[in-house]
């Protein structure tokens, strides 16, 4: 047999050499996941630079998931209703106005055909227990539902408002929840409860599980986690709270890779940068 000159490579097929293609350069659907933002109590910092990040994804960002908690509706709160004392000058109006402009930023920092989506939780939820409640008529239509406030609707959002079952499937295998538990070892327990991958916030903690070929992903809060409105939860509980969101990309499969951002110091690294 002939010998092979120096640097010799078999000539590949062209299915081959696709192959190598999608490896090198696979095709992924990037989502970006931010939770638990209780605007008008958000942290104004990181929102600067989530701002930033989405303007430097540009089209690569396939879409944007608020998974819970976008507005804290305060004025709305009962269980906290005693420390509403401790805020003055705050109205459900301000609340409202407030949760807009937050949208106004997203959207315009974004490209025009990224996908949006909206997940009621329960702070969200507070106008619907609002709504139940027997005396509800006394403000004729003076109190809007947070759909209509924030303009989800006519500005293309999909908005889901069953905060305790609804959920958002990217790809075939991840569900974007609010969460339901607050137990210690929350991704366990809701990886326990749901059989099936998950990605949430509320309890405001930064937490992962995995379990075979399933994972449930808690991604921490974007709130302003000293700020007085807050003032309400015992200080320990507060402790453990943490900043952070979550990137997530799904493969041409359906198949899910998340990345857990967290932050120090309202700093963060992702997208190869330090923001």
């Amino acid at each position: 047999m002939k010998n092979k000159e120096p640097g010799y490579r078999p000539r590949l097929s062209n299915a081959e050499q696709q192959i190598i293609f999608n490896h090198r350069n696979p095709s992924f659907q990037k989502w970006l996941i931010l939770p638990d933002v209780h605007r008008p109590f958000h942290n104004k910092t990181l929102e600067l630079k989530i701002l930033q990040l989405i303007k430097d994804l540009g089209n690569s960002l396939y879409g944007i998931n608020l998974c819970g908690d976008y507005l804290d509706l305060y004025t709305l709160g009962s269980y906290n209703a005693e420390s509403l004392g401790l805020l003055t000058g705050i109205s459900l109006e301000d609340e409202y106005n407030d949760g807009l402009k937050g949208i106004d930023k997203l959207e315009k920092a974004s490209h025009k055909d990224l996908k949006k989506q909206f997940l009621f939780g329960n702070h969200c939820d507070r106008y619907f227990r609002e709504m139940n409640k027997k005396d509800n008529a006394k403000y004729g239509g003076a109190l809007k539902n947070p759909i209509e406030a924030l303009e989800l609707d006519e500005r293309g959002w999909d908005v889901k408002t069953n905060w305790k079952d609804d959920y958002f499937t990217l790809g075939e295998h991840l569900d974007i929840i609010h969460g339901m538990y607050t137990n210690i070892h929350s991704a366990y327990k809701h990886l326990q409860m749901t059989g099936h991958s998950c990605l949430f916030g509320h309890t405001h903690r930064v937490q992962s599980y995995n379990s075979g070929n399933k994972a449930a992903y808690n991604i921490g809060t974007l709130c302003d986690i000293n700020n007085s409105a807050f003032n309400y939860m015992p200080r320990l509980q507060k402790n453990v709270w943490a900043n952070g969101f979550a990137m997530v990309y799904i493969d041409d499969n359906g198949y899910f890779f998340v990345e857990q951002v967290n932050v120090w110091d309202n700093k963060f690294y992702t997208n190869g940068k330090l923001y």
